[in-house]
């Protein structure tokens, strides 16, 4: 089997990669197994991989830390790559051209994601390369597609669940239809595209009543798109009497997203690993929930459990991962107010709410971490040993064993550690961001759209 060797147009771009998706591949059907967010954002990270190599190979090859966009990884969290790696191996899906009926001409398929995947380790340089395959079928349709959406690796990385980037890759391919209507299907048709989750694995209840696909999916993910990529996408029903039938979208082009894009986004979040570590979730356990579970409903069952640790109105908490978990399961972290949208209007739907709130902080924390990094590379070597050793003794005993092992070995050469150290010099230097900071950012993130 011919192996490519790595080179420098084998590596992803993380500010500036497009993809080229074959439409076979957009509207996937799960038939065995679920997609869920990360397996499909890493998907696209090894299609945009393979299609940049300037050799042609069975086998394509990648720096691991550049596939998850320069991050520096330890054993620990290379474990939720290969938990994704197995499913994009072993998760059966259904390839089409998009729509439900079978027309004349049109092809049908059925295989896995990739076809294998390894992680091997340099012992010379200790560096971690990524090689996988795909299924001779379907290989050609996917790294030279004839039909293709172009998807930006930026935008999905700001994207926090399944349904909001399923939505945005079926979407951008009817950006430049004269009609900007996506195809119209019916709404169970759409219901294992958008959740991942095939109908035979989903509850009752989901499969039975539109009204539940439409708030748990649907609302959420227009919401998701709308607010962090350069489409505005509108819900189209279908009414056959009084129910709802069938389903579509108009999709129009903004000029620029809602809020600011970091320049480095990343595939895997794991500092929400390491705040469930903190709260005291096993590290094996976090990772599993984390590979599990939509970025956003983790975020605020997260914050909903820090809130109530630090409450001191209301009884202790007796055990915090139990109060995260349930959380987390069940869906019942408060939302809170939403945000404006870039047209003007609001973001409605309480869950995107919460995570727009979210987001908004967010976007705002990488904003003081770029200023605060760049006071500290202002100061002498002196400053700058006082200000570790201020964190190590001020901050670092409060994180969990996985960050300060991180920063034991790696000090600032850890992504992870570097967010946790600009944070907090962020916050000793300016204090917690106050809701006039966040209106002045939001204010002036909306006059540079």
């Amino acid at each position: 089997m011919a192996t490519k060797r790595a080179k420098k147009t084998d590596v992803v771009s993380p500010s500036s990669a497009e993809l080229r998706k074959a439409v076979e591949a957009i509207a996937i059907q799960p038939k065995s197994g679920k997609i869920t967010l990360l397996t499909r954002k890493l998907f696209n990270v090894l299609l945009a991989v393979a299609q940049q190599a300037d050799e042609s190979g069975d086998t394509y090859r990648a720096l691991l830390s550049d596939i998850v966009a320069n991050s520096a990884f330890d054993s620990n969290d290379t474990a939720l790559v290969k938990e994704h790696l197995r499913r994009m191996v072993s998760v059966q899906v259904e390839w089409s051209t998009g729509t439900s009926s079978q027309k004349p001409g049109r092809k049908w398929g059925i295989s896995t994601l990739i076809a294998d995947a390894e992680i091997l380790e340099d012992p010379a340089t200790r560096r971690v390369w990524v090689e996988f395959s795909f299924a001779p079928k379907i290989k050609k349709k996917l790294l030279d597609p004839v039909q293709y959406a172009r998807l930006s690796l930026q935008f999905q990385s700001q994207l926090r669940s399944s349904a909001g980037l399923a939505l945005y890759e079926i979407c951008v391919r009817y950006l430049t239809n004269p009609s900007h209507l996506t195809m119209r299907e019916s709404w169970e048709w759409w219901r294992p595209i958008l959740s991942g989750t095939p109908d035979t694995e989903a509850g009752d209840e989901a499969k039975r009543e539109y009204k539940y696909f439409k708030r748990d999916y649907l609302r959420p993910a227009i919401a998701e798109v709308n607010a962090v990529t350069n489409i505005f996408v509108e819900l189209i029903e279908h009414r056959e009497g009084r129910r709802v039938a069938e389903i579509q979208f108009r999709v129009t082009e903004r000029k620029q997203p809602m809020l600011a894009l970091d320049e480095h986004p990343n595939v895997f979040d794991s500092t929400l690993v390491d705040r469930m570590v903190k709260i005291g979730i096993p590290l094996k356990e976090a990772q599993t929930l984390y590979a599990d579970s939509e970025e956003n409903r983790i975020r605020a069952a997260l914050q909903m459990t820090e809130q109530r640790m630090r409450s001191t109105t209301l009884p202790p908490v007796r055990s915090a991962p139990a109060l995260f978990k349930d959380a987390l399961k069940k869906g019942y972290a408060p939302p809170v107010e939403a945000l404006p949208s870039a047209n003007g209007g609001k973001v409605s739907g309480a869950v995107p709410a919460d995570d727009l709130k979210a987001r908004l902080l967010s976007e705002y924390a990488v904003y003081r971490r770029k200023e605060a990094q760049a006071l500290y590379e202002e100061q002498g070597e002196s400053e700058q040993e006082l200000a570790r050793q201020s964190f190590e003794e001020d901050e670092l005993p409060d994180l969990g064993a996985h960050m300060r092992d991180d920063w034991r070995r790696r000090g600032l050469d850890s992504k992870l550690a570097e967010t946790a150290f600009f944070d907090w010099l962020a916050r000793k230097t300016w204090g917690e961001p106050t809701d006039g900071d966040l209106l002045s950012f939001t204010l002036n993130q909306s006059r540079a759209a």
